[in-house]
């Protein structure tokens, strides 16, 4: 059977980009106006976006969106993107500006980094399921967990407290805009934020004091079963 079904690490990547306000692109750009992705839901029409990869970045406006995939500039691509460089199309301002880095893992194995490295957002996959009441002798209907932290160092006033959940507001608003999750589900929601969640009371009892928000992302997608 040489499917590929497991999906967890792809869906955790289009996570991470999202958290950036960011999409893959799904194919090299061609001369023209065009650039395609897995999902085109995070970008809205007027809106300034970025084309980039590790070769350079160029802004462009956006005119149109073509289905689910297609996103339409105003203006001519002056240079190619590539997927096989991370090309990606991002938005050119908003999302969580102040973010400083968005990784992979658990708030409890993060590398020591010094204070100026904060606030960050790390994603940590969790469970997956294949209920057995949804599944058939095709499909496979698969549940992704994953739990995205946003933190930030400890700041113990009142004003600290009401604007790290200002900045957990704009990340659930982040995660929320593409519920394709860049074309790696069909269907994704955060299910539940907690702004006081275990992990943070152990990072203090282990002398790190950080704020953390915990919010949980559901992804679900069908794996198909091909017979060799």
């Amino acid at each position: 059977m040489a499917v590929d079904m497991f999906h967890q690490n792809e869906i955790a990547r289009a996570i991470r980009m999202l958290c950036q306000g960011a999409t893959a692109l799904t194919a090299d750009t061609q001369p023209g106006y065009e650039a395609s992705v897995g999902s085109n839901e995070l970008f809205a029409l007027g809106q300034q976006v970025r084309l980039r990869d590790s070769a350079g970045c160029e802004e462009k406006t956006v005119a149109d969106k073509v289905g689910l995939t297609t996103v339409v500039f105003t203006e001519p691509i002056d240079s190619q993107y590539l997927v096989s460089r991370s090309g990606r199309l991002e938005v050119a301002a908003g999302g969580l500006d102040d973010v400083r880095w968005v990784g992979q893992g658990s708030p409890e194995l993060m590398p020591r980094s010094p204070a100026e490295r904060f606030p960050c957002v790390l994603v940590t996959p969790g469970p997956m399921r294949q209920p057995l009441s949804a599944g058939s002798n095709r499909a496979f209907q698969q549940d992704y967990t994953f739990s995205v932290y946003y933190v930030e160092a400890y700041e113990g006033d009142q004003r600290a407290n009401i604007e790290v959940l200002e900045a957990a507001a704009a990340l659930f608003n982040l995660l929320m805009a593409d519920p394709y999750l860049g074309g790696t589900c069909w269907h994704s929601q955060v299910t539940e934020v907690d702004p006081e969640p275990p992990v943070q009371e152990r990072l203090r009892e282990r002398e790190k004091p950080l704020r953390v928000v915990e919010l949980t992302v559901l992804a679900r997608r069908a794996a198909v079963w091909q017979p060799a």
